[in-house]
């Protein structure tokens, strides 16, 4: 997939390229061999915030086929990205997806596997990921089944542990009301609280680029630690 974005970042011409299967599930059961709507609303919301980015450490949660990773590394200045997966095949084919966009063998991205809900310290590695500082966590459609949740929460709230002053921005599709609400409803057990941007995914006929689904509403939550 190729896709073009609405204005000029920097000196880079705004073109980002992606190895995905666009019209199927893999039969492992994976999602992230391909770039879901959410993942392009929240690039959208970042183009209107680059400050939100910029020479920050990003952590993304459920990169699946990078596309929000490569856009912080490669047109909105983040200083390093982590791009983190759960999936062996996903973080596998992460490289094949930052070699089209001149990020092979580059330090401004590293992907990493990530399953949520297992703890970040104390297994393989004294300290996560080096010791390096996360500024901001982003993901995008990772509140899709109501069974993942509970343990994307606890990550979210390691992290936090770890990272006390980090960001935590996810864009999240409301495919179905409940699941939906399922995630706002753990964020409130566990002390977190959901704050709605108004970002609404503007109608197809209003899109400069890239194009995306405007049938389903996209939230983009901002989560606080109460």
């Amino acid at each position: 997939m190729d896709q073009t974005l609405p204005v000029l970042v920097g000196d880079k011409a705004p073109h980002i390229t992606l190895l995905e299967s666009r019209n199927l599930i893999a039969a492992s059961g994976t999602t992230g061999l391909r770039t879901w709507e959410a993942s392009l609303h929240l690039g959208q919301y970042l183009l209107t915030r680059p400050s939100l980015v910029r020479g920050k450490r990003v952590l993304e949660l459920g990169a699946g086929t990078g596309y929000v990773s490569i856009l912080c590394a490669n047109y909105l200045g983040s200083k390093h990205v982590v791009a983190t997966d759960g999936s062996d095949e996903v973080v596998a084919n992460l490289p094949d997806s930052l070699f089209l966009n001149g990020l092979q063998g580059s330090d401004a991205v590293q992907p990493m596997e990530l399953r949520w809900g297992h703890a970040l310290v104390g297994t393989e590695e004294e300290q996560w990921n080096g010791g390096r500082e996360v500024d901001v966590v982003l993901g995008a459609d990772i509140t899709y089944d109501k069974s993942v949740i509970p343990a994307l929460v606890g990550t979210i709230e390691e992290v936090f542990g770890l990272f006390p002053k980090a960001e935590v921005v996810i864009a999240a599709t409301e495919r179905n009301r409940e699941t939906y609400e399922s995630f706002l409803s753990v964020c409130e057990g566990r002390g977190l609280e959901v704050v709605h941007a108004e970002f609404p995914v503007p109608p197809r006929a209003e899109q400069t680029g890239p194009f995306y689904n405007d049938v389903m509403p996209i939230h983009i939550c901002q989560l606080r630690r109460r």
